[in-house]
């Protein structure tokens, strides 16, 4: 039975968390012990400490430096050391103490079950460690205990299976008692804290906080203000007893040394020294006693003649009364009289014995005196006793029998008790395995209620759904039958279309050999001139005239001026903020067009050096330009992903071609016809746009991307420079890759075609320059010189309009000249102090212009 109730009570007053709220780690460089997840701090110690029934419990020491007092924490039964971890650090800190938590056994990383007995053997440890290991005094010990029953279940009243009875044990408490408890408590009722107070033996004023509950009493401000008080009020109780204990013992110790100085003298005080009574019951205690200590067996064989003198009638007992008083008064005397005479023999022969000898002698003669007296008293009690324990004697037998009895309905009380405890053990079982079950339930039931709803939210807005699709079934249907009627209206226009077109192919092929008669005449003229300027040394001049004519410019023939070798700084002009990525000339013109990081787009003087007008409309930065052959529309290539094209004579944009994923970095026109634009951007696509309607004709996707592009003179061919350092010929009409060679060993960053269309000038990172062959993409030449450094991937070179030098810039500010037919250096500009970009030569053969990355455009003649 009383494991049963041990077990029970213990279900219902331990709740250790489960799983525990920490774990203990250990430090291999220190060799420590610490909490996981909390920091280490240098005034906390984590411990592991033995109990004497085995156990092996955690606990935690707080220091707080200059404390005199230590509070020995021991939490609620359903905490452990990680959950109150930030708490001790707190009141340590505000109530200026040391403070020592620690967790019971089964609790946290405790070993063990927890238990009462337990419990017990858990304070007693962390107690002998506080005294042993820390030097903690026992007056300076605080006991601080949290929900003193239990508190997982309201409690109103105490039962008796209940464990930790306080209302038992609190009047056995020999110091100062503090009581703190919620008003508002609806686990451990109010009364009961009421109650322990009123049994205390030295109460201290109680805190009874209005309004709290259980677990928050540490959230209000009066608690700590209160706790505080108590213990300072301790610290000075402790001060004081300190104090009249030193005094005492140093009055103890005077007193000796005086006596020791003054030797024996003799007793001036004749009064009787306090006694034992001799009323009955310290007779009582007396016979006990002796009794106790003496033979068992020998006192038990009384004769029955002993018994006999002993059962007297009661009448003699008032004699034996009063025989008894006067023996006894006779041994008073002789003690009484005892004393004279030790002190009269202390006088006389305080000349021939020591002060220990005389001592001894009259401790012997007290103790003879009162071994007659106790004797004497013995003697006549003892009759008295026999007297008295004769109806006890009696009633032993009904004594007996009543007992029996009552052990009896024990025993069936707690059989009954047991089978309630079992029989409520399994009834909370079932109860909470109900409630559980209940609250699935409810949950299954709330979950399919949201599903119906969900459900039928759907099939309201699938039939919403089927009735515009049927509405739209039927809208299809009309357009359908429309669709099919246009299909045979289309189908009519196409026949009569295909009709018309084989007519114009019959034109076609008739214009085409009208044109293929003027080409021969063409070159006749050309040979012609060519025989005839050969005496006067102007036979570049008439082969440029009769390119004009087989070019089939819509303009006519070119202008064509002799290139001079540039040598000296015309002009500077600040032109963009952020750089100057692009520029070019007007065709047969002296107008220089700049495009930069500004987003804008100018137009210069070369003569003055003068801003002549600005096109605004352009939404990132400038990275190439390209100008038709009449120059009435300039496009610029953006990093907004974007081409722009502008109307020279209004200034405004005229098209914003769109198409492109990333930005665009080159662009050209076709040279013999103004309506083909080409351009490339880092998306890995060229397009071919229409400059008249404005959109895209053909896209060729390819793998590397392409970083500057041009035109072929005939304006069917594409030829491009990549990332990969390959330069790629391209078929304007199918997207087809026509022909392909490695230009360079790394990235190509500028292409240039000739004046008469033979020559194709490609720039790269690897600091070379080459000339290729249109015909047979073969190196015809490679310039090079010291120091030359191309500044970015999208730096620009250009061949002279004579097409016998070449201009580059490089990173280090110079402008190299070389010429094509020696393959050397024949000049180099120095004036700028940033990288230049970009180089274009004007077709009237002079001048010469740069822009670098400071924005900055010079001129050179």
């Amino acid at each position: 039975m009383g494991g049963v109730t041990s077990s029970m009570a213990a279900k219902l007053a331990f709740f250790p968390p489960n799983p525990p709220s920490y774990k203990l780690i250990k430090d291999d460089a220190t060799g420590i012990l610490l909490l996981e997840h909390f920091s280490h701090r240098e005034n906390v110690d984590v411990l592991r400490l033995p109990t004497r029934r085995g156990t092996e419990i955690v606990a935690v020491y707080v220091r707080y430096p200059m404390a005199t007092s230590t509070l020995l924490y021991s939490h609620g039964n359903a905490a452990d050391i990680g959950q109150m971890y930030e708490l001790f650090i707190e009141l340590s800190m505000h109530l200026r103490v040391n403070l020592m938590g620690y967790d019971y056994s089964g609790y946290g990383q405790s070993s063990g079950k927890p238990s009462e007995h337990n419990t017990y053997a858990d304070i007693e440890a962390a107690y002998k460690c506080l005294e042993e290991s820390y030097g903690a005094k026992q007056e300076n010990i605080i006991l601080y205990g949290q929900s003193g029953l239990r508190v997982m279940y309201p409690v109103k009243r105490t039962y008796w299976f209940d464990i930790y009875k306080n209302i038992d044990k609190i009047p056995l408490v020999k110091c100062p008692v503090l009581v703190i408890h919620g008003t508002a408590d609806e686990v451990v009722d109010c009364s009961h804290g009421k109650q322990l107070w009123e049994l205390c033996q030295e109460k201290y004023e109680p805190l009874w906080l209005k309004g709290g509950n259980h677990s928050n009493l540490e959230m209000y401000p009066e608690y700590l203000r209160h706790l505080k008080k108590f213990i300072s009020t301790v610290e000075k109780s402790a001060f004081r007893r300190n104090a009249g204990r030193r005094s005492v013992d140093g009055f103890e110790h005077a007193r000796r040394i005086s006596d020791c100085l003054e030797g024996p003298r003799k007793s001036t005080d004749r009064r009787e020294k306090p006694r034992k009574s001799t009323d009955r019951p310290e007779r009582l205690k007396f016979h006990e006693f002796k009794f106790t200590h003496s033979d068992k067996a020998e006192k038990l064989k009384v004769s029955f003649d002993h018994m006999e003198r002993s059962r007297r009638s009661v009448e003699y007992y008032d004699k034996s009364r009063k025989n008894m008083d006067l023996q006894l008064e006779k041994a008073r005397k002789s003690v009484d009289w005892c004393v004279p005479c030790l002190l009269q023999l202390h006088n006389d022969s305080v000349m021939e014995l020591s002060q220990e000898e005389i001592g001894r002698e009259a401790i012997k003669q007290a103790l003879k005196a009162l071994k007659k007296r106790h004797l004497l008293e013995e003697r006549a009690h003892a009759p008295a006793l026999i007297a008295l324990s004769r109806p006890i004697i009696s009633q032993g037998s009904e004594w007996k029998e009543k007992a029996e009895n009552l052990e009896a309905e024990l025993q069936q009380c707690y059989k009954a008790q047991s089978l309630l405890s079992n029989q409520l053990v399994v009834e909370v079982a079932e109860s909470r395995a109900a409630k559980t079950s209940l609250q699935e339930k409810e949950a299954a039931i709330t979950d399919f209620q949201n599903e119906v709803t969900q459900i039928r939210d759907e099939c309201d807005q699938l039939k919403e759904d089927l009735e515009q699709k049927i509405k739209a079934l039927e809208l299809v249907i009309s357009e359908n039958h429309a669709l099919k009627t246009q299909l045979e209206e289309m189908t009519l226009k196409a026949k009569n279309a295909e009709a018309e077109n084989k007519m114009l192919i019959d034109r076609w092929m008739l214009q085409k050999m009208q044109d293929a008669e003027r080409l021969n005449e063409a070159n006749a003229l050309y040979e012609e001139m060519i025989d005839r300027l050969k005496a006067s040394g102007l036979e570049s001049l008439a082969r440029q005239q009769v390119d004009g004519i087989v070019r089939r410019n819509e303009d006519g023939a070119e202008y064509f001026v002799e290139s001079t070798i540039p040598s000296t700084c015309k002009h500077k002009i600040t032109a963009h903020e952020g750089g100057c990525a692009s520029i070019l000339f007007e065709y047969n013109s002296g107008k220089l067009i700049s495009g930069g990081q500004d987003r804008s787009i100018k137009m210069w003087d070369t003569n003055t050096g003068s801003l002549s007008h600005t096109l605004y409309g352009c939404l990132g930065s400038v990275l190439d330009l390209a100008i038709t052959h009449d120059n009435r529309s300039i496009i610029a290539a953006s990093s907004s992903n974007n081409l722009y094209v502008w109307d020279v004579t209004t200034g405004r944009v005229r098209h914003t071609l769109t198409g492109h994923t990333d930005k665009v970095c080159a662009v050209d026109v076709s040279k013999i016809s103004t309506r083909h634009v080409v351009s490339a951007a880092y998306d890995r696509t060229i397009k071919v746009w229409d400059l008249h309607k404005g959109f895209c004709t053909n896209t060729i996707i390819f793998h590397s991307n392409c970083n500057s592009l041009c035109f072929s003179m005939d304006g069917q061919t594409i030829c491009s420079g990549h990332v990969d350092g390959n330069l790629r010929l391209w078929d304007i009409q199918t997207g087809k890759l026509l022909s392909e060679v490695a230009a360079h060993s790394l990235a190509v960053t500028s292409i240039s075609l000739s004046r008469n269309g033979s020559v194709v000038l490609t720039s790269g990172r690897d600091n070379l320059h080459n000339l290729f062959d249109m015909r047979s993409l073969e190196v015809c030449g490679t310039l090079r010189a010291t120091g030359n450094r191309v500044a970015s991937n999208w730096s620009r070179s250009c061949i002279s309009p004579d097409d016998n030098y070449v201009a580059a810039g490089s990173a280090d500010g110079s402008v190299h000249i070389w010429s094509i037919s020696k393959g050397d250096i024949v000049s180099t500009l120095k004036e700028h102090t940033a990288p230049v970009l970009c180089c274009s030569w004007s077709g009237l053969g002079k001048p010469l212009a740069s822009s670098d990355k400071n924005g900055i455009i010079y001129t050179w003649t």
